[in-house]
């Protein structure tokens, strides 16, 4: 038998790292740090109905410089499911109509394990997976990504809408013939496999204030701070040697405390190489499923961009770059449609008032959680949106009047529409929101048609006027600090119960 451990005693951080110190015994949570045995799954600590509020942060971690990265694992436990394509996931899995607080999965009993139940100490437990793996094999998994944080309004430990990484986890499990589980499972895995590492939930992040036009406190800023970074999985984990659905499935979720996916890499705003050659996703692909393959495929070109001294990529839509419409009288790069980046999508506010990302409609792009909410959020706010916008527009030379109308739109965007930008930003879970300076080819592609394009407002961070409004906006709902009707369910407490978790909104 082959083992392949997500995380080996070998990958645990030294004891002198700079982000930990000393790691006390955590008992709120009765955490076992040196026990491999599997740990029963509680749904709180034994005052359960009485806690309403995470402990306080481990002593002994600077939250804050720990890096985009899988941190201390040796210190946090996941959850391992299990199930059969015929079997799909059960009330024997977990009854959410009698929940004890326990997920199992019968099927694991005896088979890798001497328990049934589904939390696993992570750096000695490793996941028991074979050579003929379907996953390993045939590339059969795809995941999300969610963030808890300590809000520094109430205390309460808080997951950002996690209602919307079900619906792609869904599309997702759907086209790589997994067995989709319940919104019910699927919310009480993420509830708690959070609970029982709650000692690694970072400090509330800092919330700057000051003294607006009509002299009353206003919130100047607040810092991003650290998170709690949740990953659930779906994967193939059977053993086979053709190419079919797997014969058993797993439903994993781990956690990583972590820093911003940016932080360190940048001291402004990106800079972006505009990739002619590789492509990330084709119009009838993968595209807009967050699998496995769609990560694989930017690996290589992203190297090669950080080695030309660029940041990241930026993705284009290569069938338009070839095959350009013969009546536009630009030029084929120029009419090219963007996509997006290795793992964040992208927005233009554009000197005509319009605040613009690609459409989902080709199905070429990941539908961004993160990238919905600042959609959503220059719609409801666009009244007070509208002055960073003219700010922007005249900041970069544009003459224009406070009678502009301004426009929150998805639609095709191509190469062109930068050259009409005065601020371009990115957007993701991890990333939250960061301003793009330039956008460029690359020198060594003489062959290639070039193109460069500069966002001076963007230099240095937060960035421009829109962007760090849309960026503090953005802050505000995770902080409780704002809050609109489109708004009002963007945040569950991981203590509430199981029904207003799944609910969302904080009371």
């Amino acid at each position: 038998m082959s083992f392949f451990a997500l995380a080996t005693a070998k990958q645990a951080l030294p004891k002198q790292h700079h982000a930990l110190r000393r790691l006390p015994f955590c008992r709120s949570f009765q955490v076992a740090l040196a026990s491999s045995a599997p740990r029963t799954f509680s749904s709180a600590p034994t005052n359960e109905h009485e806690q309403t509020l995470p402990p306080p942060p481990q002593e002994g971690i600077e939250f804050n410089a720990l890096p985009w990265n899988l941190n201390l694992p040796q210190h946090h436990y996941y959850i391992h499911l299990t199930t059969t394509p015929m079997e799909g996931w059960t009330s024997n899995h977990y009854d959410p109509t009698t929940d004890g607080g326990i997920l199992t999965s019968p099927s694991r009993k005896n088979e890798h394990s001497s328990s049934p139940h589904s939390l696993h100490h992570y750096s000695s437990s490793p996941l028991p997976l074979y050579p003929a793996n379907t996953s390993i094999n045939y590339g059969t998994t795809i995941w999300e990504g969610l963030a808890c944080r300590r809000s520094p309004t109430s205390g309460k430990a808080l997951v950002f809408r996690p209602q919307k990484n079900f619906q792609r986890f869904v599309n997702g499990a759907r086209r790589m013939c997994l067995p989709e589980p319940s919104y019910e499972l699927f919310m009480r895995s993420l509830q708690l496999v959070l609970r029982n590492n709650m000692h690694l939930l970072p400090p509330a992040p800092e919330v700057k204030t000051g003294l607006g036009e009509d002299g009353e406190v206003t919130i100047a800023e607040i810092e991003g701070g650290s998170k709690l970074y949740v990953r659930p999985m779906l994967m193939g984990s059977g053993q086979q040697l053709g190419l079919h659905p797997s014969p058993q499935i797993s439903l994993l979720y781990f956690v990583s405390p972590t820093g911003s996916y940016f932080q360190g890499k940048a001291v402004g705003g990106l800079k972006l190489h505009l990739e002619r050659k590789k492509s990330r996703a084709a119009r009838g692909g993968m595209g807009s499923v967050k699998c496995a393959g769609n990560y694989a495929s930017t690996m290589r070109p992203l190297l090669d961009a950080k080695q030309k001294g660029f940041d990241d990529n930026l993705y284009l839509e290569l069938d338009t770059y070839h095959n350009p419409p013969p009546s536009s009288s630009s030029s084929p790069l120029h009419q090219a449609i963007l996509q997006e980046l290795s793992a964040a999508n992208i927005f233009l506010v554009l000197k005509t008032g319009e605040i613009v990302t690609p459409s989902l409609d080709r199905g070429t792009i990941l539908p961004g959680v993160t990238r919905d909410s600042v959609l959503v959020l220059a719609k409801e706010f666009k009244h007070e949106l509208k002055p960073f916008v003219l700010q922007s527009i005249r900041a970069d030379g544009t003459d224009v009047g406070d009678d502009l109308e301004i426009t929150v739109s998805e639609r095709d965007v191509r190469v062109e529409d930068l050259l009409n930008a005065t601020e371009v930003f990115i957007t993701g879970t991890a990333a939250e929101v960061v301003p793009i300076y330039s956008i460029a080819t690359s020198e060594s592609d003489e062959d290639e048609e070039s193109f460069s394009v500069t966002f001076p407002q963007q230099e240095e961070l937060p960035g421009g006027p829109v962007t760090t409004k849309l960026l503090g906006m953005l802050r505000e709902v995770m902080a409780e600090k704002r809050q609109c009707e489109a708004t009002r369910d963007w945040l569950c407490d991981v203590f509430a119960s199981p029904e207003d978790f799944r609910k969302g909104g904080v009371s």
